[in-house]
């Protein structure tokens, strides 16, 4: 029997940061530039915490990321 995936909005954060980091992803293409790194079932269960959250796949990367601290601020 297939499990059911789950993904929180934590690890979603996280996801992108480590994209961001890597240089895979830039901060203003939109949500939907994740997609390119997940299998179908699990980018479907994202889109799914994303939806539950009000997060549209044309919204900037960085609005996931919330409020950021710089060390040069």
């Amino acid at each position: 029997m297939a499990q059911a995936v789950r993904f929180s909005i934590d690890y979603i954060r996280s996801e992108v940061r480590h994209r961001l980091e890597a240089g895979k992803v830039l901060r203003s293409q939109p949500v939907s530039a994740l997609g390119a790194f997940y299998a179908p079932a699990e980018w479907k269960a994202m889109c799914e915490e994303l939806e539950l959250l009000d997060v549209r796949l044309c919204d900037p990367l960085a609005e996931l990321l919330g409020r950021e601290e710089w060390a040069n601020d």
